[in-house]
Formats: C-alpha cells, structure tokens, sequence
C-alpha cells in the first residue's frame, strides 16, 4: 500500500484541483459572465449549455475518483492505537465529503429520476464550494495541529 500511497496522493490532488476549480469557476465567472452579457443584451446560454455539457460528462468520473483516492489515503491515518486531533479533523473532513456527496446524489435525482427542477437551484455550488474550502483548509491544518 505504501508504494501506492503517492499515486493515489497525486491523483487525489488533481481531482481536487478539477473539482473545486470548476466549482470556483461556476461560482464566481460565470455569474459575472453573465450579469456582463445580461447587460450587453447578449444571448450567452447556447455557450454555457455546451460548456456544462461537456463538464457534466466527466465531472462524476472526477468526483468518483476523488471519493475513491479519498478513502484509500484516509485508510492509511486509521489506526486504533494513534487516535488524535489529526483523525478528529480526517472524520469531520469525511463527514463533510460525505455531504457533498449526498448533495451531488440529490442534485442528479432531480434531474435525471424526478425530471425536476433541483429545489437548491444554482446555491448548490455556492454549497459545495463552501464545504469544499472548509475541507482544504481542514487539509492543511491536519498536518500542522
């Protein structure tokens, strides 16, 4: 396990990367984006129908290699007899994953099982980006506490 340890680290990385630099880029380019081509009276939604096409093709294989590359490297910090602050914050980032996931599973139901409008509507990235920050920053504090 251990001579895999850094590939999966790598790959978990530039999932990660993927992920909240999509997220990011949902977040705040595009609605400026749009308030710019609202204003310009430009029709701009062909453009960002084809962009979240093209990103909803391989943004689940990202996100399903993020969980899976997650739970490998997690595996690693799980011992009985060293439980400490570092595996307090590993648990609350995986409880924390584990809603993103859950909002994810939420969000493709509506769309693709009840055929309806997500109720959370564009907030649901504003969501996942928040939680997402927090996991990075409890990331990097797990290394350092």
């Amino acid at each position: 396990m251990q001579s895999f340890y850094v590939i999966f680290l790598i790959i978990h990385l530039f999932c990660a990367i993927i992920f909240v630099g999509y997220l990011f880029y949902d977040v705040v380019f595009v609605r400026i984006a749009k308030k710019v081509f609202l204003k310009n009276k430009i029709d701009a939604n062909p453009f960002f129908e084809i962009i979240g096409s093209v990103i909803s093709r391989f943004m689940p294989f990202v996100v399903l290699l993020l969980l899976v590359s997650g739970g490998i490297l997690s595996s690693n910090y799980f011992k009985v007899e060293s439980f400490g602050i570092m595996q307090i914050l590993l648990l609350v980032k995986i409880i924390l994953a584990s809603l993103i996931v859950l909002l994810v599973i939420f969000s493709l139901s509506c769309y693709y099982i009840f055929k309806c409008k997500n109720p959370l509507g564009r907030f649901i990235h504003i969501i996942v980006l928040g939680i997402a920050i927090i996991i990075i920053v409890l990331a990097k504090l797990m290394f350092y506490i």
